[in-house]
């Protein structure tokens, strides 16, 4: 159900704000990185401020994946970026 959440107004044009419900695709804060029986969890917020002022990180994503898939994850990741040293491949 899509529903008015508020309105913007930019000089003399109005913009009705509609929300339906959709999760943000963007991705500001990793809120969760664990492992357990060979089992990675991560979760992602993103930043938000409603009308009140306060900021507030809600989660919009939530991925469970093998050992596996998230050192290949982390290996694209530093193919992207070389120098991060956050994802420098530790062994156990």
């Amino acid at each position: 159900m899509t529903r008015s959440v508020g309105k913007i107004i930019d000089g003399d044009q109005v913009y009705i704000v509609f929300d339906d419900g959709v999760a943000p695709l963007h991705a500001d804060l990793v809120t969760e990185i664990a492992e357990k029986d060979g089992v990675v969890r991560l979760s992602f917020a993103a930043i938000t401020q409603d009308g009140d002022g306060v900021p507030k990180a809600e989660v919009v994503a939530r991925l469970r994946m093998t050992r596996d898939v998230a050192w290949s994850l982390c290996r694209s990741i530093k193919a992207v970026d070389g120098t991060a040293e956050i994802f420098t491949e530790r062994r156990r």
